[in-house]
């Protein structure tokens, strides 16, 4: 009997070590996301509904930056839905309040707050809402902003007629691969003749104002990966 009872508090122990383990490699792990480098300050840009921004509001929460033309048929649409999905399931965690979106209009010369507020809307966003900042400013402030600081470049194509609308619209950039046209009322009512060409980004920028991950296809980012990212940047460090 006392082998028998030697035999089971063994099995017992092993059991017990064996789920440590194996629980311990099937916990998850978030690799911490290196510092790529420090995104920009700025002040007096404007919002989506006509207040000052500065880049110390958002001091304290997690950035997800982008940069978006309201009259884009490609990709900005895309991005612009994807975010307002994981807005709406960052809402039902306890990270709520904690990230704030924040675009950067890549048209500065030519659309503003009306125009912002009206592509928000169109792809169920609340223009009202505090955690979406759509920011635009004069051309020079936001060519410091998004190409000096964030190292995004775009320019404006003036288009040759109806067949130079499709082709321009087919290319994020210069050399990309060709981008599906996505339907944008506010694009079809303006009617302009032209388009701006710039990088599909998306930055996750930390409490401290720190760029941590940057994808180079924002238009294809899950709400998932984007919520993973931003629970390695708030992860407290070991």
């Amino acid at each position: 009997m006392a082998t028998l009872g030697m035999a089971v508090a063994l099995a017992v122990a092993i059991a017990g070590a064996s789920g440590w383990i194996l629980g311990r490699h099937a916990a998850p792990t978030r690799a911490a996301l290196p510092v790529l480098f420090d995104a920009p300050h700025y002040r007096g840009l404007i919002n989506q509904n006509g207040d000052k921004v500065a880049s110390t509001r958002f001091r304290g929460k997690v950035q997800v930056v982008t940069f978006l033309f309201p009259y884009c048929t490609t990709f900005c649409p895309v991005v612009a839905a994807h975010l307002v999905g994981f807005e709406n399931m960052l809402a039902t965690t306890p990270l709520a309040g904690r990230v704030d979106v924040v675009a950067f209009d890549v048209d500065p010369g030519g659309t503003g707050p009306r125009q912002m507020r009206a592509f928000l809307s169109e792809y169920g966003w609340d223009p009202a809402s505090p955690h979406w900042q759509y920011l635009t400013g004069t051309p020079a402030q936001i060519r410091r902003v998004v190409t000096t600081g964030y190292h995004v470049d775009y320019r404006k194509v003036v288009d040759a007629g109806p067949a130079g609308d499709q082709a321009t619209a087919a290319l994020a950039v210069a050399g990309s691969d060709p981008q599906p046209i996505v339907a944008n009322p506010l694009a079809d009512k303006a009617h302009v003749d032209y388009d701006i060409t710039h990088e599909d980004v998306m930055m996750v920028v930390d409490p401290e104002g720190r760029v941590r991950r940057i994808y180079d296809q924002a238009d294809a980012v899950g709400k998932m990966r984007l919520f993973d990212a931003v629970r390695a940047v708030l992860a407290p460090a070991h």
